[in-house]
């Protein structure tokens, strides 16, 4: 059963599986068909980035150790092809320094070995849902700040919306060209996710406070909750390898590995996002 918080997804969609293992390839082609996805398979990273320039996907799920082209090369050439197509790679546990490079360099996510089916739809259809958050692409590119505050009621539909916004409001003042990353949306998703259901308990007469600050070169997103905090200071260690690429943690651990700076603030119920634009003078035909 997929996420509650993203309907079904699957129809119409195209997904590469790449793995070397055929086993590994013959189990998630074989689940990602039964749930109505269009799959196709590659046994390396050189096959797979063949089959990726003559065919249309809407999502990639690769290995990380592969022969002739690894999973960090593979999603390199992809997002240098096409940055919105979403990449999950698949890691083993010894391997938290390749994801945190593979999040850096845009993958919108990844699943740790063993693999859980589970785990894996709900994965592919949060990038898919996140993927397809695009503001309009004709905002302007103007040299100011803007400031967006939100409050919302704590229900899982609304996180995309505020997501939404968030987006709007960076393409409006050019930190985006045309959208946010995949996974900077992924990384707001989560801290939204933590203040809703870990912070207020899913009680919808608790709100979730939003202010988004956003200029050409930074995005500052400040959330907080109205739930009791927690010690974040007696968190488990979240750059051990066994906690990183557990269920436990993840969220906090995909929003340090995506995002320039995380602040967690006493009492522990507020979090401080900040994103800093790379390359800001050069990719932006309005500074030229």
């Amino acid at each position: 059963m997929g996420d509650k918080r993203y309907p079904t997804v699957a129809q119409g969609y195209r997904i590469l599986v790449v793995d070397d293992e055929w086993t590994v390839v013959e189990l998630l082609s074989r689940f990602l068909t039964k749930k109505g996805y269009q799959v196709s398979t590659a046994s390396d990273g050189r096959e797979a980035w063949d089959l990726f320039q003559s065919h249309a996907f809407d999502l990639v799920l690769s290995d990380v150790r592969m022969p002739t082209l690894s999973g960090l090369q593979l999603l390199e050439e992809i997002k240098r092809a096409n940055p919105r197509i979403p990449v999950i790679l698949i890691s083993g546990y010894g391997e938290v320094d390749i994801v945190v490079k593979a999040l850096k360099a845009g993958a919108e996510n990844f699943m740790a070995k063993p693999l859980r089916m589970d785990a894996l739809e709900r994965l592919v259809e949060q990038s898919l849902a996140i993927s397809c958050l695009q503001p309009g692409a004709s905002a302007q590119q103007t040299q100011v700040r803007q400031m967006t505050q939100i409050e919302s009621r704590s229900r899982p539909e609304y996180i995309s919306e505020i997501v939404y916004q968030i987006s709007l409001s960076a393409v409006a003042v050019g930190f985006a060209n045309h959208d946010l990353d995949n996974n900077v949306k992924l990384a707001l998703v989560e801290a939204l996710t933590n203040a809703m259901e870990h912070g207020n308990r899913w009680d919808e007469q608790k709100l979730v406070m939003v202010e988004s600050k956003t200029d050409r070169e930074n995005l500052e997103v400040f959330i907080q909750d109205q739930g009791p905090g927690f010690d974040y200071r007696k968190r488990t260690d979240p750059t051990k390898d066994e906690n990183l690429l557990s269920e436990r943690g993840r969220g906090i651990f995909l929003m340090r590995a995506i995002m320039d700076e995380v602040r967690f603030e006493d009492p522990g119920n507020a979090v401080t996002l900040v994103k800093r634009r790379a390359n800001a003078p050069q990719d932006d035909d309005a500074t030229k």
